[in-house]
């Protein structure tokens, strides 16, 4: 005599195979709508509101891959037996804060690549700078401000990546690295957040009835 649940109300039994198959699959999704969308135009990569549209197109994308996957986050929210898949919802959030990652770090590197190409292309520009930054320091404050003041005007923004996100948010009014990384940080919440809520409603619509009818 069966004893527990009906078999209708049981979650499905989830495999390690499916498992291991829904991450590879999320993850190329993810890398590859990482890549796409780092090289969009600058317009496009609106802050904030950027990191929360990737995020929002990754829940959709695990969500829509869990069908591939032999049951797996099979929980709907007509159900009494098993509660919310708290484990994809981790996964989700945690693959989307490395596509996000990742778009910042190819960002930067396009923006470095396209910097060194345009002091390549200018002579004069490379030339002012190699002898600015093998001139003496002078010995007084004053003139060490002023070569300083020299040196960045033609080397341009530095190539580190702390004043990459410096750059990206100084037009809002942010001109320190510690608070534009504090800001960066906000936008990986909010994307992580935006991915978790969509696979979660997606997957917490009821079922539809044929689906339910054949269980």
């Amino acid at each position: 005599m069966a004893s527990g649940s009906p078999p209708s109300e049981r979650r499905p039994p989830t495999s390690l195979g499916s498992l291991v198959s829904w991450v590879v699959l999320l993850a190329i999704a993810a890398a590859a709508l990482a890549l796409a969308c780092a090289h969009l135009p600058p317009p496009f990569k609106k802050l904030g509101l950027f990191a929360i549209a990737y995020g929002s197109l990754m829940g959709l994308a695990g969500a829509w891959l869990s069908q591939f996957a032999s049951g797996l986050w099979s929980w709907r929210s007509g159900s009494t037996a098993a509660g919310p898949p708290w484990g994809g919802m981790a996964l989700v959030f945690l693959v989307a804060l490395g596509g996000l990652i990742g778009i910042m770090a190819e960002s930067y590197r396009l923006d470095r690549s396209e910097r060194e190409r345009l002091e390549r292309s200018d002579p004069k520009q490379a030339l002012a700078k190699k002898l600015l930054d093998s001139a003496i320091e002078p010995s007084d404050a004053t003139s060490q401000a002023t070569l300083e003041e020299f040196r960045q005007s033609y080397r341009g923004r530095s190539e580190s990546f702390g004043d990459y996100l410096q750059f990206r948010v100084s037009g809002i009014g942010i001109y320190k690295q510690w608070a534009a990384a504090l800001f960066w940080g906000i936008e990986l919440l909010l994307g992580g957040q935006a991915a978790v809520w969509v696979f979660y409603r997606l997957l917490s619509r009821p079922a539809p009835v044929g689906e339910t009818s054949r269980g």
